[in-house]
């Protein structure tokens, strides 16, 4: 952890950057560089020390690229796009577990540290500032969302981590691991007194909400198994976010080609509830750096890329695949497959045919039909099929549609598989998937019903793998389905770089 601590006493120097209006997209920027004696005297540099943690968020090491990566390869969701599928991601995916020295989990590790470091600077500087304390107090609230969020990546997919509730102010200052159960008290503290804080609107799209907070905290208590808590912070939310009538407005956003604008897409919508702003400037650009700071930085994403028809480096499972029911609209939502049109520019012109031999991947089999097909869900291939574009579709990390299937699970759980059922038929009804309502008749009838319906309405959004984990430890393999991923262990290995530097994690 020792490169890692010294990139979190930078951060500290970096924690300045502003927020700007990029039309209604949280953008980044490193004004000055003052020490950190010297600034956080106002709520205004106390919010400049807050958009330093969305900076890192959205950064390659988080949710820019190998966040979506860490996800969906531990999932159950994905298949190798074929031999092009680079070495540590493929390793992720095939092995039961990673190397210690994995690149592509090493990156999370360090992003979400430094995620935590930043929100730790904040909230100890925050005491001191008096001159607005509303937005103090709001500012400190983004900070615990998103140092939960970091912590509850950590805890799912780690288990037992350090826990630094305090800036980091020497290389030499090192944590021991703490226990799961302290960092979930934590991430718990965390996000009710962020509820407290947080506006039910945000000042600025893109920033953390009350909702956003006791849609985390439902996640969080379900996944430690608290589902009475988790159904109570969960109804905080439910009724004031509603289902979008189109299910891929989800899913859409800025795609630009030079200075042409090609859509505009459909974020912050009102179904999302919190979302990582990304944005296309036309230029083809990524911070290859891992960064993300300053003005100039590139807020790029790399998913479409990442599993498109190009690079191709992932495709969906035949698992996956074999999961709809026949005639739901959403399979036709999720992927693209050979015969398909791409470039309809939203469905006003006719498009172009996707072929075989044009796409750069790896079949997938489908009720015994092996085609080449690749995500649809965050893909710009509707707009653009130029072999290398990062694009600026915002990566909705929550959205209302996955709360009301946590309801409906929470309710599975203690008994009510009536009003689990009440909860899964709001999602089926969208207009534009219109499925047959479902009627549950005992619990197990209602987790089979959540698992199905979790696994086709949230297919490729990083929610499958901290779900295989939860049903797991459950006990729901093979009782209710089999395991998608027999043989998997449930947590990553401590980095290398962590064990070689730190003397108290071994």
């Amino acid at each position: 952890m020792k490169r890692n601590i010294n990139l979190l006493i930078t951060a500290i120097i970096l924690a300045t950057v502003l927020v700007i209006a990029c039309e209604k997209k949280l953008d980044i920027t490193d004004r000055n560089n003052p020490t950190t004696e010297s600034y956080f005297k106002t709520a205004t540099e106390l919010q400049n020390g807050v958009n330093a943690v969305y900076s890192t968020l959205r950064s390659a090491n988080l949710v820019g690229r190998e966040w979506f990566f860490t996800h969906d390869m531990r999932g159950s969701e994905t298949g190798a796009g074929g031999a092009q599928l680079e070495a540590p991601r493929a390793e992720l995916l095939k092995q039961p577990s990673p190397s210690s020295s994995n690149s592509v989990m090493t990156s999370v590790w360090n992003g979400t540290y430094q995620m935590i470091n930043r929100a730790n600077l904040v909230i100890a500087k925050a005491p001191d500032v008096t001159d607005d304390p509303a937005k103090r107090d709001n500012t400190v609230g983004e900070a615990e969302f998103l140092r939960a969020w970091a912590y509850f990546e950590l805890v799912t997919m780690w288990g037992d981590v350090p826990m630094y509730t305090a800036p980091v102010e020497s290389a030499t200052d090192f944590k021991a691991k703490s226990a799961a159960a302290d960092i979930y008290a934590q991430i718990i503290n965390d996000l009710t007194d962020a509820a407290s804080k947080l506006p039910d609107v945000a000042s600025q799209q893109g920033r953390a909400t009350k909702g956003a907070a006791y849609a985390l905290l439902g996640r969080v208590q379900m996944q430690n198994g608290d589902y009475a808590a988790a159904k109570a912070a969960l109804l905080q939310v439910y009724g004031k976010y509603s289902l979008v009538p189109e299910f891929s407005d989800n899913f859409s956003g800025d795609i630009k080609l030079a200075s042409t604008l090609l859509t505009a897409g459909h974020e912050f919508n009102a179904e999302s509830i919190f979302e990582v702003a990304f944005v296309d400037k036309g230029d083809n650009n990524f911070n290859w750096g891992y960064v993300g700071e300053g003005a100039t930085a590139d807020a790029s994403i790399m998913r479409s890329q990442e599993y498109g028809i190009v690079w191709g480096n992932v495709v969906p499972s035949d698992q996956l695949l074999n999961e709809f029911e026949a005639g739901d609209p959403r399979y036709k939502y999720t992927f693209y497959e050979s015969g398909d049109h791409i470039m309809t520019m939203g469905g006003t012109v006719p498009g172009i045919a996707l072929t075989e031999n044009g796409m750069n991947v790896a079949q997938s089999t489908k009720g015994g039909v092996a085609q080449k097909r690749v995500f649809r869900k965050y893909s710009i291939l509707d707009w653009t099929n130029d072999g290398f574009h990062p694009d600026g579709i915002n990566q909705r990390l929550i959205r209302y549609a996955d709360v009301l299937l946590m309801l409906a699970e929470c309710e599975a759980e203690v008994g009510t598989p009536g009003q689990a059922a009440n909860y899964i038929n709001e999602v089926r009804a969208r207009p534009s998937v219109n499925m047959p309502p479902v009627t549950l008749g005992s619990k197990n009838e209602a987790l089979a019903a959540v698992m199905h319906e979790r696994t086709v309405e949230l297919a490729g959004e990083e929610v499958s793998n901290i779900d295989i984990l939860r049903w797991r430890k459950r006990g729901y393999y093979p009782s209710i389905r089999p395991d998608p991923k027999p043989g998997q262990v449930e947590f990553f290995p401590i980095p290398a770089n962590e064990t070689s530097t730190n003397p108290l994690v071994r």
